[in-house]
């Protein structure tokens, strides 16, 4: 193929299904200047913007026999550029149709499942701005009052702040409060505008009816919906489910104007209670579509993690 027909057959329909509308926020061959060559000039494949008109990305394609890393300069380059001119760098994916990665400027280049929707960007760059360091962070001990729940809950935000990593593993005898120390956790992030939406998964009902409970108990001012229970209340902003459910509310599940809700952007952390092996490797794909930060908590000892989940 070429990247003319990767474009029109793969990139445009994945945009399309993100609920990007070609001439509307979308526009192909965007040119631009300031480009380090003779003439000063570049085109980007696709530029992604909000209802201001400016740019919340930059799309570089690459036909699907052509590896994704060939084009990391030249976005970086287009990026550049639309940032000199509007003042705010956008978000860049690179993509062949089958592979797309992302560099959100925080965190490390990473593969993507899809192309975030208009409405997962806007909430990036809405979170960006009113996001406060993570250091010094004042843990909520009325929810987390133990020693070991506060080292805790401090260690992840360090990892995802200073560290810039993506993925934590808490791993907490049982009846040491696993669940009031995640608790804390979303409400420290919460409070300095980390997260919007969370999603809570357990591989049983009674996992998360219970952990539910304790959310609203501890965090009443937080919107909370259960999917395994409520079929209707989808927008709350803390979602517990079975994994299985949320399988099946990925395509099902649309907005107000017939988008698909459950975006691979949609929410900002993803909590995984009781993550053993066996649930990583039968679930796998659910990781890998919701692009979050993933908390993990298990009781299973540290010499027993397998390095799937533990290495980062």
């Amino acid at each position: 193929m070429t990247e003319y027909e990767t474009r029109k057959t793969y990139i445009d329909a994945m945009l399309r299904e993100a609920g990007w509308r070609e001439g509307v926020d979308w526009e192909n061959e965007v040119a631009l200047h300031g480009m380090p060559n003779k003439s000063g000039k570049g085109a980007a494949d696709y530029v992604l913007y909000d209802d201001a008109h400016c740019p919340l990305a930059v799309v570089e394609a690459k036909r699907t026999c052509v590896g994704v890393e060939r084009g990391r300069q030249e976005a970086k380059l287009y990026a550049d550029c639309l940032e000199k001119q509007y003042g705010r760098r956008p978000v860049v994916f690179l993509t062949n149709g089958f592979e797309t990665r992302i560099d959100d400027g925080q965190y490390p280049e990473r593969r993507v499942a899809t192309i975030y929707s208009k409405r997962d960007l806007e909430k990036l760059f809405n979170l960006r701005r009113m996001r406060l360091p993570l250091r010094n962070i004042q843990v909520d001990k009325k929810i987390a009052g133990r020693y070991y729940q506060e080292e805790a809950i401090k260690a992840v935000c360090e990892s995802l702040d200073e560290k810039n990593r993506r993925k934590a593993l808490l791993v907490m005898a049982t009846g040491s409060g696993k669940t009031r120390t995640v608790i804390a956790l979303c409400k420290a992030l919460l409070d300095k505008g980390w997260v919007r939406n969370i999603l809570f998964l357990a591989d049983r009902n009674s996992l998360v009816t219970q952990a539910k409970r304790n959310f609203v108990n501890l965090l009443p001012d937080l919107s909370v919906v259960n999917l395994c229970e409520d079929k209707e209340n989808y927008t709350a902003h803390c979602v517990f489910s079975t994994y299985q459910t949320m399988f099946n509310c990925i395509d099902a599940v649309h907005d107000e104007q017939g988008e698909k809700l459950f975006t691979s952007g949609h929410f900002d952390l993803v909590i995984c209670d009781e993550a053993h092996r066996s649930i990583y490797n039968k679930y796998r794909d659910i990781f890998t579509y919701f692009d979050a930060p993933l908390v993990g908590l298990t009781a299973t000892p540290k010499d027993d993690i397998d390095k799937n989940r533990s290495e980062e």
